[in-house]
C-alpha cells in the first residue's frame, strides 16, 4: 500500500489529522484518531476503500492484431 493511499484510507475511517497509523503484519490497520483513541481495522473493514490497481491487459487476439 501507497503512503497516499494509505493517508486517504486512514482519514476516511479516523476522520481528518490522525495522530498515528500503522499496518500490522497480518493486515490490521491500527489507527490513533485526533482524541488519542486507538482503533483496529481488520482488512475486510478497509477493503473498499482500496483502489483496484490498474493492469494492462489485453483483449483476446490483440497480439494477433497488431502482428499483421
Amino acid at each position: 500500500m501507497e503512503r497516499t493511499e494509505l493517508q486517504t484510507i486512514v482519514e476516511a475511517l479516523a476522520g481528518p489529522n490522525p495522530l498515528g497509523c500503522a499496518v500490522k503484519e497480518n493486515g490490521v490497520l491500527v489507527i490513533v484518531d485526533s482524541s488519542g483513541k486507538k482503533k483496529a481495522y481488520y482488512p475486510a473493514d478497509y477493503q473498499h476503500l482500496l483502489h483496484p490497481r490498474k493492469t494492462n491487459k489485453t483483449t483476446k487476439g490483440d497480439g494477433y492484431a497488431r502482428a499483421q
